[in-house]
């Protein structure tokens, strides 16, 4: 199944959820949705997110009910059409269907994860970049302790006579020891 033909069918699985809520909406309220008040609610009740004085707004009307539909159907859609182009061999006709029933509730529940999913995010790159600095810190001191291929080191070739290996401790010739007695700053 491409992923038009996958779209199409999601818009289906949509306006299938689009019918069912207005199909409760006229069971409960007698009316078509879009015709029901909030005054007209039985029995009114008061939600912590309406001010004083919205329990008595007009009716949405029908205008801005087929806005919200068809702002479903392209949510369906596009949904649908998005996980059909990335799993073309898995998509069928049902499984396009059932993404488009569920692209509303599934959108809304992506967008409450987003502000987590960006910090955690944001933390693993951070993450990523604090532990990539430090490899190349321990790169350089080890580059700083092995001596170049035209530095003498003062033994033959063969086991070193200055190894930790060997017992024989090395000098210290990393910035630490570059830095002068007094702790006012280094060698850089």
């Amino acid at each position: 199944m491409d992923w038009l033909m996958a779209a199409w069918v999601g818009v289906a699985g949509g306006a299938s959820m689009e019918a069912v809520d207005v199909i409760k909406a006229i069971k409960w309220h007698r009316q078509l949705p879009w015709n029901v008040r909030s005054d007209t609610i039985d029995p009114p009740q008061r939600r912590a997110d309406v001010r004083p004085g919205e329990e008595r707004l007009p009716a949405p009307g029908w205008k801005a009910y087929w806005s919200a539909g068809v702002l479903r159907l392209l949510v369906s859609g596009a949904l649908t059409s998005v996980v059909a182009a990335t799993y073309p061999q898995s998509t069928n006709p049902l499984v396009a269907y059932l993404i488009g029933l569920g692209a509303l509730s599934a959108v809304q529940q992506a967008t409450n994860f987003v502000p987590l999913m960006v910090k955690n995010a944001s933390q693993a790159a951070m993450g990523g970049i604090v532990e990539e600095a430090q490899q190349q810190a321990q790169t350089l001191q080890q580059n700083e302790q092995q001596p170049g291929p035209g530095q003498p080191n003062g033994a033959l070739p063969g086991p070193q006579t200055g190894s930790p290996s060997t017992g024989n401790p090395q000098p210290d010739t990393g910035v630490g020891a570059q830095q002068d007695p007094t702790g006012g700053g280094g060698a850089a």
